[in-house]
């Protein structure tokens, strides 16, 4: 069956970890994926190209299964994490928009796909027929041989053969909602500042634990502070720190932390991925100035209307807090942790004049991998 020779295939070259956002065409081969590989369900694709990224870090070999339409979703991490980072992934994209296609949506993007591609020179091959498949083996070492992602193109007339044929069922067990009091303390006269908040959690962080830190002036504060190697500073790539941590935590027994932003927060899909998934060694702080800090503290959402504790707990986290207080920052390192933490740090706008960090993402993704992976 053309579905289980794929996923032959994906063992065969040594993929131990899948990330997935189904598409309709798709849908037998991605019900096959659980009895195979650690899965996670993701909710936006670009949330993908950042668990890929940690999980590579930590030594896995992933691969992400999507719709093509997510590539123009993704298109941005792609290039400012996967390619700048020179990270390696597998994309398996279920091809819309072709002749034969019957929405006309999916048609104005996906159509250009092999001309998108081609401009930002990031490897594809196009699988017309079930036969093709058995080069697919190809795009995986393109993409872990060049350190690149590379893209197989497959068209929906790929799995049209099987796409009658019974896949496990999808067990329902039984939904339930109990019952949550949002309670949260309130916070007021707030007296540290983003430095403030970094140095705090620098200090304290575990020597063996992995950090890693947002775009912007927080990786740079983070630097300037107390860099390490096991620090890994994002350079670009909007929203993916918190899905690089998931990544990382769920491919490493090493404590992972992570330095998030209200902005970048608000903007992701992520939280309620992390909670599903719940990796009891995985804690975000939420670093929250209530603007977009590294772009001159322009009011964001959080300031005054959004919370992003609730949210947090909306997500499906059970391990809430929120800290104003380097004191109080200090207490969540000592504190004994069974599931996925989010932390609420309330601080005030203000960024430091800190430099450039001067390594490039390159050299940040090797130093930071090889000090991963030492045992």
């Amino acid at each position: 069956m053309i579905e289980e020779n794929v996923i032959e295939i994906l063992k065969e070259e040594g993929i131990d970890l899948a990330v997935s956002l189904p598409c309709d065409k798709n849908k037998r081969f991605t019900s096959l994926l659980y009895d195979s590989f650690k899965t996670v369900d993701i909710t936006r694709e670009e949330d993908g190209v950042g668990i890929c990224a940690g999980a590579y870090l930590s030594g896995r070999k992933p691969f992400l299964s999507i719709q093509s339409s997510g590539l123009g979703n993704m298109l941005n991490a792609l290039m400012s994490l996967t390619c700048v980072y020179k990270i390696p992934l597998p994309i398996l994209a279920s091809w819309r928009g072709g002749p034969d296609e019957t929405i006309e949506a999916q048609k104005p993007f996906n159509q250009k796909l092999p001309e998108l591609l081609d401009v930002y020179n990031i490897p594809y091959r196009i699988f017309a027929k079930s036969a093709d498949l058995k080069n697919l083996s190809e795009i995986i070492k393109t993409a872990y041989e060049k350190n690149t992602p590379a893209v197989a193109l497959i068209l929906p007339s790929v799995w049209e053969s099987s796409a009658d044929l019974l896949a496990k069922p999808t067990e329902y067990l039984p939904r339930d909602c109990p019952n949550k009091t949002i309670s949260f303390d309130g916070f007021k006269d707030l007296s540290m500042k983003r430095r403030d908040a970094i140095s705090a959690i620098a200090e304290n962080v575990p020597k063996d634990a992995v950090l890693i830190s947002n775009i912007g002036i927080p990786s740079k504060e983070l630097y300037a502070y107390k860099d390490r190697e096991l620090n890994f500073y994002m350079l670009g790539s909007y929203t993916q720190a918190s899905a690089i941590g998931l990544g990382c935590s769920l491919c490493s027994r090493r404590a992972v932390y992570v330095i998030d932003g209200d902005g970048s927060l608000l903007s992701s899909s992520v939280l309620p991925v992390i909670a599903a998934e719940n990796p009891a060694n995985l804690t975000i702080f939420a670093l929250d100035n209530g603007t977009f800090g590294s772009t001159g503290n322009q009011i964001s959402p959080a300031y005054k209307t959004a919370d992003l504790a609730v949210i947090a707990q909306g997500a499906g986290f059970s391990n809430i807090s929120r800290v104003c207080t380097k004191e109080a920052l200090q207490n969540i390192f000592t504190e004994r942790q069974n599931d996925a933490a989010f932390v609420h740090v309330p601080i005030l706008p203000g960024n430091s004049n800190v430099s450039n960090i001067p390594f490039s993402a390159e050299n940040i993704k090797k130093r930071f991998r090889a000090a991963l992976l030492r045992f």
